[in-house]
């Protein structure tokens, strides 16, 4: 996801810091489940390879679509190629999906707090059932299901 203020993709300012704050982190929380955001890891070293960690070796990713951002895409096309679950997309209501990812189920989120509450509440079962049933939601295993990844 974006981090701090971006503007969406109509050129309207959000705040990925709040929407990480307040609706992801909450959302994966109430599940018990470690929420990690690769640009608040404390440590020295390169943001990148944390990333990248983090997107192969997350039980479970949330990716928010919402500035249509080539790096997000490129994140979402590693973890789709790497995992074969639990990777949720999300988006500020009315952004627009790119046709690669028309197909996939987004949950959309707005900004006011009865909007993000609904959303988190949301978001939590969005992830509860994917680590519950375990089922592929990556086109890449979809199209090779009998793809294996060493690494």
């Amino acid at each position: 996801m974006p981090f701090g203020e971006k503007t969406d993709a109509d050129g309207a300012p959000i705040d990925f810091d709040e929407v990480y704050d307040y609706l992801i982190k909450p959302a994966a929380e109430a599940l018990d489940l470690q929420v990690i955001r690769a640009d608040r890891v404390a440590k020295a070293g390169w943001v990148h390879a944390d990333m990248l960690s983090h997107i192969v070796n997350a039980e479970a990713a949330i990716v928010d679509i919402t500035t249509l951002n080539a790096n997000v895409f490129y994140e979402l096309g590693v973890r789709h190629a790497l995992r074969r679950s639990v990777t949720v997309l999300i988006r500020k209501k009315g952004t627009k999906v790119p046709f690669n990812v028309s197909g996939f189920r987004v949950l959309d989120y707005g900004l006011s707090l009865k909007e993000a509450a609904e959303a988190k509440k949301w978001l939590t079962e969005y992830l509860d059932n994917g680590l519950k049933a375990g089922a592929n939601d990556s086109l890449v295993y979809s199209v090779f299901p009998n793809l294996t990844v060493s690494m």
